[in-house]
C-alpha cells in the first residue's frame, strides 16, 4: 500500500528506484574522470548516437559528440588535478534542472559524474522528446552497468517543498538552476550544515560581432545560420542566448 505520509512516494524515477535513492547516501565518491564514469559515458554516447531518434534533434546530438571518448579525454587533459594529491568527488549531488532547456539536466548530470559525484537529478515535468531519448539511453546503458545505478539517479516531481526538503537533507552538495525564482524557493528546504550550494541566478547575455572580421570570412551564410540556430533553438530562453547583438566595426555591408 502506498505510503502518502513519505514524500519520496510521490516521485516518479525516470532511471533508479525508491531503494536506490534511499541508500545513495552511502555511495563512495570516486576520483574525478574515473575509468568506470568514462566508460558509461561513452557508452551512452554510442547509444545516443545510434537511436535514429536522436537524428531529429541536433541537441541530443550535441549532447552525444560532447560525452564522446574523445571529448572525454580532452576535458581530462584540461580538467584533472595535476598536483599529486588525491582527489575525490564531494559526495552526493542534488541537481535542480531548468524547465526551458530540455538537455540541460544531462550536461549537469555528466558535470557531476565527471567529477566523481553521485547524482539526483530532477528532470523538467514538460514533455520535452529529447528528454526521452536522453533517459532512453541512460536506462539501457545502466542495465548493463549495475555498479552506476546508485551514481545516476533522474526522477520528476511537482514543486513540492516536501520532496525538495527530503531531497535537500541527503545531499552533499545543491545545484540550482533557473534562475533567482527557482532559487529562493528551493532554499526554503534547509541542507545539512556541511553541505554547500551551487546556484545559476539570472543572467543574460549579449553578442558582439566584428563586422570587419565577419564580412572577410568567406561562409557567411553558414556563419549566419550557425548564429540563428544557436540563438533562437531555445526561443531565447537560455541564458547563453543574447538578447542584444552589436555589430562592431568599420564595415556595415
Amino acid at each position: 500500500m502506498r505510503d502518502n505520509g513519505n514524500p519520496l512516494d510521490r516521485i516518479t524515477f525516470l532511471t533508479g528506484s525508491k531503494v536506490i535513492l534511499e541508500t545513495m547516501g552511502q555511495t563512495v565518491a570516486k576520483e574525478p574522470f574515473s575509468a568506470e564514469i568514462c566508460d558509461f559515458l561513452s557508452d551512452v554516447s554510442k547509444t545516443l548516437l545510434k537511436d535514429k531518434r536522436s537524428r531529429q534533434y541536433s541537441d541530443v546530438v550535441t549532447f552525444a559528440f560532447w560525452i564522446r571518448e574523445a571529448s572525454i579525454k580532452k576535458l581530462k587533459e584540461r580538467f584533472k588535478p595535476d598536483d599529486k594529491n588525491y582527489h575525490l568527488g564531494r559526495g552526493l549531488l542534488f541537481h535542480i534542472a531548468p524547465s526551458n532547456v530540455p538537455t540541460n539536466f544531462a550536461y549537469s548530470l555528466t558535470c557531476g559524474l565527471l567529477a566523481g559525484n553521485a547524482n539526483i537529478v530532477r528532470v523538467p515535468t514538460k514533455e520535452f522528446p529529447q528528454i526521452r531519448i536522453l533517459v532512453d539511453a541512460f536506462n539501457e546503458v545502466l542495465s548493463n552497468k549495475e555498479a552506476m545505478k546508485s551514481y545516476v539517479l533522474l526522477c520528476q516531481y511537482g514543486r513540492e517543498k516536501e520532496i525538495n526538503d527530503a531531497l535537500s537533507q541527503l545531499a552533499d552538495v545543491r545545484i540550482v538552476w533557473g534562475g533567482n525564482k527557482t532559487i529562493s524557493e528551493l532554499r526554503q528546504s534547509p541542507l545539512p550544515p556541511r553541505s554547500t550550494e551551487i546556484t545559476f541566478a539570472d543572467r543574460y547575455s549579449l553578442a558582439v560581432i566584428d563586422s570587419d572580421k565577419y564580412m572577410a570570412i568567406e561562409n557567411k551564410d553558414r556563419i549566419a545560420r550557425d548564429f540563428y540556430n544557436d540563438t533562437y533553438f531555445s526561443d531565447q530562453n537560455a541564458c547563453t542566448s543574447p538578447r542584444t547583438v552589436i555589430w562592431h566595426g568599420g564595415q556595415k555591408k
